[in-house]
């Protein structure tokens, strides 16, 4: 893990899954005192996980896939679920931090490519009052050059 090399990364990492486990508490409560919560949003992704489980380790074992898998008991299902979703909770978390850093990142540097454009036109501007100069400066010595000679 490329983390590890990094101690304030890995603090990081050790705080958010820390900072999960009260979500994973709240949700074992919830789980356990709320039949609605607990039957139509823990239950379910721990059901499917692990019909995605036995199926995937099945096929890697190069067995036959089974027609029905057992489904887990409700304490089993909950606890799962619970730990599932906070841990998906965790992610959102760092993919929230990671879109506020790329979109932080992003905005700079259009702030430096709008300054570098202004900076671009300044110099265009300077650029073009120059050669208006230079050609007045130009037509001005011609002048003189024909007062001269007559």
């Amino acid at each position: 893990m490329v983390i590890g090399s990094f101690p304030v990364g890995k603090l990081f990492v050790f705080g958010l899954k820390r900072a999960s486990k009260p979500f994973g508490d709240l949700l074992m409560w919830m789980g356990k005192h709320h039949p609605f919560i607990r039957h139509y949003v823990i239950i379910p992704p721990a059901q499917l996980y692990n019909a995605f489980e036995v199926r995937s380790k099945m096929r890697m074992m190069r067995l036959k896939q089974p027609r029905r898998i057992p489904r887990l008991t409700p304490p089993i299902a909950t606890r799962l679920g619970a730990d599932m979703l906070s841990e998906a909770i965790v992610v959102a978390i760092g993919l929230g931090l990671i879109y506020y850093e790329v979109s932080k990142t992003f905005k700079n540097d259009q702030k430096k490519q709008r300054e570098l454009e202004e900076q671009s036109r300044v110099l265009d501007e300077r650029i073009d009052r120059i050669s208006a100069d230079m050609e007045r400066q130009e037509q001005d010595i011609n002048w003189l050059k024909a007062t001269l000679k007559n």
